[in-house]
């Protein structure tokens, strides 16, 4: 005996929610959570590869190596400031990345290559859950540091 198509469970009425449509939407909405506290950090931590390979090029006409790595400590530090609650409701504002020259390798290799390897922390807020997440990043970059050579000069 052959049953009709429509029996047992009744289809679903157009727009009524169902059990994947909750399942998508929980997803959605959890996938949203994550890149709204991850994303910040990730963009900033892309910043500071680009203020390392920034003072890897002027590191290919200054030889003051020891200064080059102070500023470009200091200028990472002024990327981001946190906020930090203290007591009374005052609120104080600290380097996102505290990193400091001594941090820092800095070392010209052989064939005009500078190596720049650092790690820092950095804590990942998470908002509605009222809690911190240490996370630690690490820069590692091998760069070329030789003088373009255009030909002859005239």
């Amino acid at each position: 005996m052959l049953l009709p198509r429509n029996v047992g469970r009744p289809r679903a009425a157009r727009g009524e929610i169902t059990w994947v449509g909750i399942a998508l939407l929980l997803g959605a909405l959890a996938g949203g959570w994550l890149a709204w506290v991850a994303v910040p950090a990730y963009m900033l931590h892309l910043e500071v590869k680009q203020v390392v390979r920034d003072f890897a090029n002027q590191a290919v006409k200054s030889s003051d190596d020891a200064g080059l790595v102070e500023r470009m400590a200091q200028r990472i530090r002024e990327l981001a400031q946190d906020e930090e609650p203290l007591d009374g409701g005052r609120v104080e504002r600290r380097p996102a990345i505290d990193l400091r020259a001594q941090d820092v390798a800095w070392e010209r290799l052989p064939g005009d290559q500078l190596h720049v390897a650092f790690d820092y922390e950095r804590e990942l807020r998470l908002p509605l859950l009222e809690r911190r997440l240490p996370r630690r990043f690490s820069v590692d970059l091998t760069l070329d540091v030789a003088r373009a050579e255009w030909g002859s000069p005239r």
